[in-house]
């Protein structure tokens, strides 16, 4: 089982950021960690051309801002005092949420953050996709997913999702997700996406307007290779391979739609050039479309593998 002692869930109390609770209830419960619910009370950047900036901050509106978090904060765990579970709340001020979240990682030695993309807009608003996705690049611990339009309730995993190009931080996800399904008794798929290439005309061989597509060859070894991982050393896990064709983002989310997969486990970083798949592109857009979490390993990040 990974080692998780410690579960971040930075909230904006909207109901967009419920599905996300439930899910950190779920992992702080299987893994039995600690669980922090964070809210952040954005004072936002100096900048000298913005006039809603020469304001000076009163000590008394954000007395009155810490209050109001503090009453959401208690209905928010209301429903959840009786679980047996450590729960702790933290309301801090930062002049970005984001800033305010990654901080609040490196003070509390947090082992996982779980959190929502999209919740209220305006002054107070936290989860949205551009706080989400400055997480994702920049957090140095796996961060969990969770759309607060389109997720899943929170349950048993049946069914991992593991995207792979074979690069060090997409095996690393992949041992995670291996480690997840033993526990849980889950499938495990590892899959690889191999991109339509095709040859530019002036170097086409088969003449006009004839299209090569030159990654067809790289499936056997891709076979291949998904076979030679499955099999490696590691927990006992069921485990099934495949191989796609197809724009590395929307071939990822249409397979753990047909699939029907419980979560999804990829890197933020992989290979560049022609054979890249995990870029941090891809995975914020993995993270921000799938209809069920995705937990996303920074690829330079803290392993929360038993033996690392």
């Amino acid at each position: 089982m990974l080692r998780i002692r410690r579960i971040l869930f930075p909230t904006d109390f909207s109901d967009a950021g419920r599905p996300a609770l439930d899910h950190a209830l779920l992992w702080a419960d299987l893994h039995d960690a600690e669980l922090l619910l964070l809210h952040v009370l954005a004072r936002g950047s100096a900048d000298p051309f913005n006039p809603a900036h020469h304001f000076p901050e009163t000590s008394e509106l954000l007395a009155r801002m810490h209050e109001l978090a503090g009453t959401e904060m208690a209905a928010l765990l209301a429903p959840h005092r009786e679980r047996p579970l450590a729960i702790r709340e933290k309301i801090v001020s930062a002049p970005e949420v984001d800033r305010g979240i990654l901080d609040y990682v490196e003070a509390e030695d947090v082992d996982l953050v779980v959190m929502g993309t999209h919740g209220r807009r305006g002054p107070a608003h936290l989860l949205m996709g551009s706080v989400a996705s400055e997480v994702l690049r920049r957090a140095t611990v796996p961060v969990l997913v969770v759309s607060g339009r389109r997720a899943q309730e929170a349950g048993h995993l049946r069914r991992i999702l593991a995207p792979i190009d074979f690069s060090a931080p997409s095996r690393f996800a992949a041992a995670h997700a291996r480690d997840l399904a033993a526990s849980a008794g889950a499938v495990l798929e590892l899959f690889h996406v191999l991109p339509d290439l095709e040859v530019p005309l002036p170097m086409n061989p088969a003449g006009f307007g004839a299209a090569v597509t030159v990654v067809s060859d790289l499936e056997p070894a891709a076979e291949s290779a998904l076979a030679e991982l499955a099999g490696a050393s590691g927990p006992e896990v069921a485990v099934e391979t495949a191989v796609w064709h197809g724009p590395p983002a929307a071939t990822i989310l249409n397979r753990a739609a047909e699939t029907r997969a419980d979560l999804i486990v990829l890197a933020t970083e992989g290979h560049t050039g022609l054979d890249r798949l995990l870029l941090g592109s891809v995975a914020e857009r993995v993270a921000r479309l799938a209809t069920c979490p995705v937990l996303v390993v920074p690829a330079h990040g803290r392993s929360l593998l038993p033996d690392a």
